[in-house]
């Protein structure tokens, strides 16, 4: 007898959570991203997203971050549905400040989705999120991606880049 899976969790992928718990469902986005929501969200996202941590030109561009690349740095986890857990990897600080700066162009750009609630910034890499009602892992990895290319574009007007899109 097989048990059916929570409402949050993505069918045929399985849960990368290192805990074991088996609750919680964890997933690397690129993972998702043959679901709607994700196809869709990476399709809004420009196919390369210029580093920002240099005035610099030869460094924005080895810095860049494909939206592939992009996919394989985030991952979202939950045990509930509600209570979210977002993280991303080091590239990500090439394209979008994380925080350093008096305004958290990702925090922000978070409690903008639909159905977010609040969003906390809790260490360098991870946020802690709580949405409206209960989402599939998929949605809010669309959520993720979203988020990303609007603090993307919010940093680099805060530093006075113009980018091609």
């Amino acid at each position: 007898m097989t048990s059916e899976l929570p409402a949050y969790a993505v069918p045929g992928i399985e849960s990368e959570d290192p805990t074991g718990d088996p609750g919680y469902f964890f997933y690397r986005v690129d993972r998702l991203a043959g679901f709607p929501p994700v196809a869709a969200a990476i399709s809004r996202t420009p196919s390369v997203l210029p580093a920002i941590c240099s005035d610099d030109s030869v460094m924005r561009e080895a810095f860049a971050q494909s939206s592939a690349a992009l996919c394989r740095q985030l991952w979202v986890g939950t045990d509930d549905g509600l209570h979210w857990e977002l993280s991303f990897g080091d590239g990500v600080k090439f394209i979008v400040d994380t925080g350093d700066e008096p305004e958290d162009f990702l925090r922000d750009a978070l409690v903008a989705q639909p159905r977010v609630s609040s969003a906390e910034h809790y260490c360098d890499e991870n946020f802690k999120v709580e949405t409206t009602q209960v989402l599939r892992a998929d949605e809010v990895a669309a959520y993720f991606i979203d988020t990303v290319v609007t603090a993307h574009r919010e940093f680099a007007r805060s530093q006075g880049i113009d980018l091609p899109y």
